[in-house]
């Protein structure tokens, strides 16, 4: 069937009335809802001996952990009265002096705590590679987590280091025994 060309009088307000059901730009995704942040966030971290202390508590000192393969780092989880899901998380991180610098959580999952109430994830491992080693040891840093950019905790922690223990891979201390 052969084409016939539109004349172009015609031609131009059709195509105008096609354009203008056309929006200009793309629409935007919807923004994901906020985060429920209940009576607030409240980020632990392990202690030496292993058990977690809230963040602002935790000023004392907090276990920078060897790890058997060699990276350093601290444990922390989130707590929250209510459960938001499954939510994108950061650590903000700076050292005694230091520029900060974040380290991206592609996910925290918070499951019930039926010990203490509420919600609370499983630990994740805040890194420390870049820095040496005695930069770290009894000195302050700064942590502050994030859910999306709706609730936070921060707080200053003095970063302690037993150099007689490594993790194994198992998660528990590997300790020398001292000498005679």
């Amino acid at each position: 069937m052969p084409r016939l060309p539109l004349p172009l009088p015609l031609a131009a307000p059709a195509l105008a009335a096609l354009l203008a059901g056309c929006p200009s730009t793309p629409e935007a995704p919807d923004a994901p809802p906020p985060i429920d942040c209940g009576g607030g966030l409240v980020a632990e971290l392990r202690a030496p001996g292993g058990d977690y202390v809230p963040l602002a508590a935790a000023g004392d000192g907090v276990e920078l952990v060897q790890g058997f393969q060699g990276f350093r780092y601290v444990y922390l989880r989130a707590r929250l009265d209510v459960d938001p899901g499954d939510v994108p998380a950061s650590v903000r991180i700076a050292l005694d002096g230091a520029s900060p610098r974040a380290q991206p959580i592609s996910q925290l999952v918070f499951e019930p705590d039926a010990a203490e109430g509420g919600y609370v994830t499983g630990a994740v491992q805040v890194f420390f590679n870049d820095d040496p080693l005695p930069s770290l040891v009894d000195q302050a840093c700064t942590l502050e987590l994030s859910l999306a950019d709706d609730c936070t905790d921060a707080g200053t922690v003095v970063l302690r280091y037993d150099p007689t223990c490594v993790e194994g891979p198992d998660g528990l201390p590997i300790c020398e025994e001292p000498a005679p």
